[in-house]
């Protein structure tokens, strides 16, 4: 029990803080998905795209924790292809939202259990996550906060699923104390502003692109080496 115990602290709540933060600027398919939802007033579908979106990246998360000890050295590919797909698919789905927010519905779905296929899908298929989670799981490995263990990668994943929903229950919460749909114009307006934020974003992915291909090898590859041989201590510690 205590070995157990000892998994979730700093696991748990860096898995925790690290979605909740990440879920709050609200700029990723699902967020959209559960805006629409949201502002219609079907609390339910929201919190069930929220629950498969947060279920598919705690797997993300999960499968990077314990699989990136294996890949040091490797992981410079990843995040380029990543951060590329990922500035296309923000940006193309925000200009889509400044043009025709009406096409959020028609996405989102109205029954709860193409709510929660959606919320899952919309999350596998976004590329960004894996640029992110592979750049925060190697500043952890690199500060020595998680270990090479799966009780340890699960600890952090399960702390992932639920600092997201988190994020998303705050909200639900918010609006089931209004209790109103909003009207059709304000929300065009709001998924529009979304839209906005959206090709921002995908800016943002653009430019982080240009600096992880030119200044890589400078910046990153110290901190993976790092958490490489903090790894390789740790084993041969163990294994004495």
């Amino acid at each position: 029990m205590k070995v157990a115990l000892s998994f979730l602290i700093p696991e748990f709540p860096l898995g925790f803080g690290l979605a909740f933060i990440g879920s709050v600027p609200m700029s990723g398919p699902v967020a959209v998905l559960f805006t629409d939802r949201l502002l219609r007033g079907d609390r339910s579908t929201a919190a069930l795209i929220a629950l498969g979106g947060a279920l598919v990246e705690a797997g993300f998360a999960l499968g990077i924790a314990f699989a990136l000890p294996q890949l040091f050295g490797r992981t410079k590919l990843l995040v380029l292809v990543s951060l590329a797909l990922g500035a296309i698919v923000i940006t193309t789905l925000g200009l889509l939202l400044l043009l025709r927010p009406q096409l959020a519905q028609r996405f989102s779905g109205s029954g709860e259990q193409r709510g929660f296929v959606r919320g899952a899908l919309s999350t596998l298929f976004n590329p960004t996550l894996l640029a992110t989670w592979t750049l925060a799981v190697s500043t952890l490995y690199g500060n020595g906060w998680l270990s090479r263990h799966f009780l340890s990668a699960l600890s952090f994943a399960v702390g992932v699923c639920l600092g997201s929903l988190a994020w998303f229950g705050i909200l639900i919460g918010v609006t089931a104390i209004r209790r109103r749909s909003v009207a059709p114009e304000m929300r065009a307006k709001i998924l529009r502003a979304m839209g906005g934020f959206l090709v921002v974003s995908g800016v943002f992915l653009c430019v982080r692109f240009v600096v992880e291909l030119t200044h890589h090898g400078e910046r990153r590859n110290g901190g993976l080496e790092r958490a490489g041989r903090l790894l390789d201590e740790v084993s041969h510690r163990r294994n004495r």
